[in-house]
């Protein structure tokens, strides 16, 4: 909720990838058949009011589920998103400890998950007051490792998954943390009967990760034996975008004008980027390597440019706003040598966004690491002059996009590697950017992400009956179905 001029309430939907999903899937959720309830906590004093008033169950009808919001206090909240959230969670599962300090308590550990731990202690209290028996939770992301196990502690009746939209860290960043964070961490997912993944490289580092702990771990099976006679299953379901309604919605008034601005007339290739400013994105070493790229030919700026959309992301820490700062230098600087080389628009605004990713020939998406990156995805559907998608094997589309659908990038954080992999992209023979781009849009024209809710509900059901899940979803049947063109749920 927000507060209006005139002090009152109104609804507004917060932006976000994994919220964006999440509210589309549960909009499709057949409301005869199934009792959908989001509960998500918040700070905000909009929210709380709102809760006390009761308003958020009238928006039942137009959400096509039932919003709950609860309320936590501002501390607790900071505690739990920019303290362990960000600084410390976002930092170690991303392996970006190089641009945002791991902040840790190393006399008392634990203390570090304070807030972290109330907020998700918090929300599992309320999933246990309301779930009717033998519900299904399904928790989602990073934010939520604890709340598995701690809503399991209430209610053993309930049937819990856990999705992570991030990565799961290489053993080189959560080595590092010191003891006993990651085991409380682990645990608290190994509450879940069933965890997800979008990469099978991803649940096989969960796996390895519990055998270093010491743990019962079954890697042929995807399972970790999680004590007291229980085991949680690990699987992999890749996020897909939603394909049809994303066609729909790029067919938009603004974003067709959009699309027509960003080429206004101009003869030269465009290179595009839809980004967060966040670290783990790696924008400025993607502006590093095309200043490399100019420096190496200046007539490249008569050919060539730049048009970024960069979204402010978590200004409130102090790590995040020195990147902003460091990207905005390095464009000015770029743009002093080559006038009019990088064009960028800040701020969230989707409709834009879209209308970039149509008129691209060039889609850098050069995270450091990241989730499934659906702009990957958006912007392979989207193009319209066949553009093809310099892609970091550090995200998840690196396995849903066919390799030979877009330049792979394996080093991201190498800005010649980055440089060459976009001179690749920009000098392709016209013949062979046409396959690509329709092989890239092949692969993701016809997806529903409410398949991948359904194929994991499906397995809960699996579970629930005392059978394993499908292994479709299996980390290593994953990997192999993508390496062999298989289509992948």
């Amino acid at each position: 909720m927000r507060f209006t001029d005139r002090g009152g309430l109104r609804p507004e939907r917060r932006n976000g990838s994994v919220t964006a999903l999440l509210d589309r899937i549960g909009g499709a959720v057949d409301p005869r058949s199934v009792t959908l309830r989001w509960v998500a906590p918040s700070d905000a004093e909009a929210d709380a009011r709102a809760a006390r008033l009761g308003l958020f169950h009238g928006l039942g009808t137009e959400l096509g589920y039932r919003y709950e919001a609860v309320p936590v206090g501002p501390e607790a909240y900071r505690g739990y998103y920019d303290d362990a959230g960000v600084n410390l969670l976002w930092t170690v599962w991303h392996g970006i400890e190089d641009e945002v300090p791991v902040l840790v308590d190393p006399r008392e550990p634990l203390r570090s998950l304070a807030g972290y731990r109330t907020v998700n202690e918090t929300l599992a209290a309320h999933v246990a007051r309301g779930a009717p028996p033998g519900a299904v939770v399904a928790c989602h992301d990073y934010q939520l490792l604890l709340l598995p196990g701690a809503i399991r502690r209430r209610r053993d009746d309930l049937w819990i998954s856990h999705f992570s939209h991030t990565p799961f860290p290489a053993r080189e960043s959560w080595a590092r943390l010191p003891h006993p964070l990651v085991p409380t961490l682990v645990h608290g997912m190994l509450g879940a009967d069933l965890l997800g993944f979008q990469r099978p490289a991803w649940a096989r580092r969960f796996l390895e990760c519990c055998a270093e702990l010491g743990l019962a771990v079954d890697h042929e099976r995807g399972l970790v034996a999680s004590g007291r006679g229980r085991a949680t299953w690990v699987r992999c379901y890749p996020v897909t975008v939603d394909g049809p309604a994303l066609a729909t919605r790029a067919l938009a008034p603004r974003v067709t004008e959009w699309a027509a601005r960003t080429r206004d007339g101009d003869p030269r290739a465009v290179i595009a980027r839809v980004d967060r400013l966040d670290p783990a994105k790696n924008a400025l070493r993607g502006f590093e390597a095309y200043a490399r790229l100019l420096n190496q030919d200046a007539g490249l700026a008569e050919r060539v440019r730049f048009v970024a959309c960069l979204v402010p992301s978590r200004e409130r820490v102090p790590a995040y706003r020195d990147y902003r700062d460091r990207v905005r230098r390095t464009v000015e600087a770029v743009n002093a040598r080559h006038p009019g080389a990088i064009t960028v628009h800040d701020g969230d605004d989707a409709e834009r966004a879209l209308g970039v990713l149509r008129a691209h020939d060039v889609l850098l998406v050069n995270a450091v690491a990241d989730g499934m990156n659906l702009v990957a995805q958006e912007g392979a559907l989207l193009t319209e002059r066949d553009g093809v998608t310099v892609l970091s094997a550090g995200t998840g589309a690196a396995d849903l996009l066919p390799r030979d659908a877009t330049v792979p990038l394996e080093r991201p954080r190498d800005v010649e590697a980055t440089a060459d992999a976009l001179y690749t992209a920009l000098t392709l023979p016209p013949g062979r950017r046409r396959a690509m781009a329709a092989r890239a849009r092949a692969a993701v024209a016809h997806a529903d992400p409410v398949d991948w809710l359904h194929d994991q509900l499906a397995d809960i059901a699996a579970i629930r009956a005392g059978r394993a899940p499908s292994r479709l979803g299996f980390p290593r049947e994953v990997g192999r179905a993508v390496a062999e063109g298989v289509s992948v749920p």
